[in-house]
């Protein structure tokens, strides 16, 4: 019998790769026509939208999924998405008013950006109401379409307005309200069309907001801190001898183009732990915690390999990779240098999602917040000698220690045991021969243009850790068997069967 939980992986991959593909060309097309400097002026506008986005969307779509999964009564269901669409506008309101208020120091260009960008809250607010009751639908493809939509209206819109000769940052910016308006109309229809109905929210307003306030917490925690880094990294190089205008370059050639390259594993990371969230939370309200030991370890396994398949690749054509698709060394050299980071990345995107799964937000929270806190020590103990390329050593060591603590904090709650981590680091340690056969195929295509040298020398890469990995038993060809008791145990009945 056909896997749903198989299935729903799959649609969610290939959708998520389509639309982290069209991200990620969006982002080369705006790296190429603004260049660095006016990148890192987008950046740190968009690094202060996205704390306003948090506060307004961020803990509601998984709480309505969460409860609509939980929920058989299609009435009951309704009640939670008018709640959800209340308190979203609400908020998307205060964030707009409060975002008037001179409080926020960054430069001027960067404020207007900001103001051209606060439409897309209320969009969002929308969006992400009826998302979230699809999502606990399990109507994956559904949500998977409105984000391609949103992706495609954005990139259109953007490239209208760049070849009509509108200012490029106005362009850029006023086309992330266009493509939300676009992701908020089409998943409305989506909602009715699939019998998807609004009741009256009361009684629901106050646990919504109960449910959903920790995790909007954890998570403006995070974009405060992106907010900060923002902020902070340009004053730490200024204050070690780069011009302001050096500053922004390196910030956007690190966090504006390097980043999305580094973040493309999380594109099968995310759809695993998106589908994930339902399933624990079904089987964790029915203390179902074999079911989530087995599916947890299993995605962890999983993360760590799909980290092992980037992270060669990013070490060794690094600064290759920056040149071809950038034309900026800077990117490259920071990609090559953040590959080790990968590994703890995938797995604190992992843990955190499963963290909200099993009512641990406020633990998720914390861990954040420690990991964080990591992370500035580090950058601050190199005041006055502090360089781009130190960068990735904070955000590594911040991932992990939130990592580390967010599986302690899962193992307390669940029971989950430690045999899986030998797998990892198995994973881990098949880097290292991977890097050197990435390197030597490299070496051989060098006279070949670059374009081919990177795609042979990643190829080969990505067939050798996969074959060492299935020589080293670290994946199974069966892509896991990664999640219900329900498949061995029709083994066990068909074999009994026919023991008969």
């Amino acid at each position: 019998m056909k896997n749903s939980f198989y299935s729903a992986v799959l649609t969610l991959s290939l959708f998520t790769v389509i639309d982290r593909f069209l991200g990620l060309i969006f982002k080369i097309y705006l790296s190429r026509e603004l260049g660095a400097s006016a990148l890192g002026t987008y950046q740190v506008a968009f690094s202060f939208f996205m704390v306003l986005l948090t506060a307004t969307t961020s803990g509601i779509p998984l709480v309505v999924s969460k409860l609509t999964a939980r929920q058989k009564d299609p009435k009951k269901a309704g009640s939670i998405v008018s709640a959800s669409l209340i308190i979203g506008l609400t908020i998307s309101l205060g964030a707009v008013l409060i975002s008037i208020i001179p409080v926020i120091n960054i430069d001027a260009r960067s404020k207007e950006l900001l103001y051209i960008l606060l439409p897309a809250l209320f969009f969002s607010a929308i969006y992400s109401s009826f998302r979230g009751n699809l999502w606990g639908r399990k109507r994956y493809f559904a949500v998977s379409i409105v984000e391609i939509v949103e992706q495609v209206c954005r990139i259109v819109a953007c490239i209208i307005l760049f070849v009509l000769g509108v200012d490029k940052l106005f362009s850029t910016a006023v086309s992330l309200p266009i493509g939300c308006l676009c992701s908020a109309v089409t998943v409305t229809f989506i909602y009715f069309l699939t019998g998807g109905k609004l009741s009256s929210p009361k009684g629901e307003i106050k646990p919504l907001l109960r449910s959903s306030m920790p995790i909007t917490i954890s998570r403006m925690a995070s974009s405060l801190v992106g907010s900060l880094t923002a902020v902070v990294v340009p004053f730490l190089l200024t204050r070690s001898g780069a011009s302001e205008n050096q500053a922004l370059a390196l910030y956007g050639s690190s966090v504006g183009m390097a980043l999305p390259l580094l973040f493309i594993p999380i594109t099968l990371v995310g759809s695993l732990a998106f589908a994930l969230i339902p399933t624990v939370s079904q089987n964790y309200g029915t203390k179902n915690y074999d079911a989530i030991n087995r599916q947890v370890s299993n995605a962890i396994v999983f993360s760590v390999v799909i980290a092992g398949v980037f992270a060669p690749i990013y070490s060794v054509l690094g600064e290759q990779i920056g040149a071809f698709v950038y034309d900026d060394a800077i990117s490259g050299q920071f990609l090559s240098k953040a590959s080790w980071t990968l590994v703890p990345l995938v797995i604190e995107s992992l843990t955190s999602s499963v963290m909200n799964s099993l009512d641990l937000e406020k633990s998720g929270f914390i861990n954040y917040l420690i990991g964080s806190l990591a992370c500035f020590i580090v950058m601050f103990s190199f005041y006055g000698s502090f360089d781009i390329y130190v960068l990735p050593t904070a955000l590594g060591i911040g991932w992990t220690v939130s990592s580390v603590l967010d599986v302690i904090a899962i193992s307390k709650r669940t029971g989950l045991g430690v045999k899986f981590w030998g797998k990892c680091v198995v994973s881990c340690l098949l880097i290292f021969p991977t890097c050197t056969v990435c390197r030597a195929v490299a070496n051989i295509c060098t006279p070949l243009h670059l374009f081919f040298v990177l795609a042979i020398s990643s190829i080969v890469s990505t067939i050798f850790y996969a074959l060492a990995c299935l020589l080293f038993g670290t994946v199974n060809p069966r892509l896991f068997g990664i999640y219900f008791t329900k498949r061995s145990n029709k083994r066990s009945n068909k074999a009994k069967t026919l023991a008969k």
